[in-house]
């Protein structure tokens, strides 16, 4: 509005023939592609709804800055504050009952994302997903909130820069995740949840010295002390420590910390499978280093048992505890445990968001250099790979991971398996099949 005279601004002409049965229409068939789940369908429609809104010029489209009477706090993220431990089934219910509420609220909201209410409700969204490893629609929304959380300032942007940082992490993007969870560190007073965020981070970056200077000192910051002064670890920093020690095969010190910070939680939080899924892990995988390989299959089998039963087979967590258990199997002499598991650890990482050629190859190098060397007669068994790896290379191909060398690294060794597995002879079908493979 002209602000002396109240009557309306400079505007562009709109047009007379807009069209609200197609419209309609088309928003009728973008309900039924996101149904079915036809992305290209939903893209097209998308675009072709904003092209059918009228002309406006940059001097209508301005707006002056979002509300700010809204106080980002922890009790209005409540959707995720659920722990998700009911299994594949419940945790999928559970979650897509958020999607639809988020769905509804922004229906109802004109502004989107200016609006503070849906921008918190997405940044909860968000991180549901990524308890759930729904890491393609975490993604999406980080990247739709990015420049809404960065604009606005404190707290909104230290949000944005954990959040996605736990998300590039679970993508193996730990590079990426680094620079923003320095960002946090500058921003906000010293912290023992962002202390061991950056540990985490540099200790999965090979960096592990620098990755033990952040543990201890959030242990420093957070934990108590003794009489003398000393620090006393708590479970997350024997957990942490432990691993640093373990990645540079100090078993010695790594074991006992490990073991302590199992314990710990068992007593502490017995309810808590996926995180005492997670120390099974790191006991496990220590043990197997070490040597310990039958202890280690003992302590895997638990881990993979609690992803089971709390979060379910689909989920990337179960996959990576069949991989490590198939390694213990097969260095505790298990071959055919271990080429059962190897199968299911390769399916599961081949279906995954954050699918990455590295733990593909090793699978496959242990099928051909260890599992195959040892014991011949398991090769028609690796007929059973040749749908997973299917899969895997058409998850590599929609996500343009195969025009990386890695992954020209990685289809050789598929290749090969599948030759091996495809030798001439056998029924009609047989022979047809090997052929096919070959």
């Amino acid at each position: 509005l002209n602000a002396a005279t109240g009557a309306p601004g400079l505007v562009r002409y709109k047009g007379r023939g807009f069209d609200p049965e197609a419209c309609g229409l088309a928003c009728e068939a973008l309900a039924a592609a996101v149904a079915e789940g036809n992305e290209h369908q939903v893209d097209g429609l998308v675009t072709a709804l904003k092209l059918m809104m009228p002309p406006f010029s940059g001097a209508e489209k301005a707006v002056g800055p979002p509300r700010d009477d809204f106080i980002l706090r922890p009790e209005v993220l409540r959707w995720s504050e659920q722990v998700f431990l009911g299994g594949l089934d419940e945790n999928m219910r559970i979650v897509q009952e958020c999607e639809a509420e988020f769905a509804r609220m922004m229906a109802a909201s004109p502004e989107a994302f200016r609006s503070p209410e849906i921008l918190a409700a997405a940044l909860d969204l968000a991180v549901v997903y990524l308890k759930n490893y729904a890491l393609d629609k975490a993604d999406a929304l980080y990247a739709a909130t990015k420049p809404h959380c960065l604009s606005r300032g404190l707290p909104w942007n230290v949000k944005w820069f954990q959040d996605c940082a736990t998300l590039r992490c679970k993508q193996s993007r730990q590079a990426e995740a680094a620079p923003m969870l320095e960002e946090v560190a500058k921003l906000t007073p010293p912290h023992g949840a962002t202390l061991r965020n950056l540990g985490t981070v540099y200790n999965q970056l090979r960096e592990h010295d620098k990755a033990k200077v952040y543990f201890d000192a959030a242990a420093e910051l957070v934990g108590k002390k003794d009489d003398q002064g000393n620090v006393l670890l708590d479970k997350e920093d024997l957990w942490n420590i432990g691993l640093v020690h373990k990645n540079k095969k100090e078993y010695d010190e790594a074991a006992p910390m490990l073991e302590q910070a199992l314990a710990k939680w068992l007593q502490e939080s017995p309810e808590d499978d996926v995180t005492l899924a997670k120390l099974y892990n790191s006991v496990g995988s220590c043990y197997d280093e070490m040597g310990r390989h039958e202890d280690a299959v003992e302590v895997l089998q638990k881990a993979k048992h609690l992803y089971d039963r709390s979060i379910g087979t689909e989920s990337p967590l179960y996959g990576s505890a069949c991989r490590r258990l198939t390694r213990a199997l097969v260095h505790a002499g298990q071959h055919r445990k271990g080429l059962d598991s190897l199968i299911e650890a390769f399916t599961v990482i081949a279906l995954q968001d954050a699918v990455h050629p590295t733990p593909l190859f090793e699978l496959l190098g242990i099928a051909l250099d260890d599992i195959l060397l040892i014991n011949g007669a398991f090769t028609q068994e690796l007929v059973r790979l040749e749908m997973p790896i299917q899969a895997a290379v058409r998850n590599m191909h929609y996500r343009n991971l195969d025009r990386d060398g890695n992954c020209g690294v990685l289809y050789e060794r598929m290749a090969r398996v599948l030759v091996v597995c495809s030798m001439p002879g056998g029924t009609p079908e047989e022979q047809a099949g090997s052929a096919q493979r070959r």
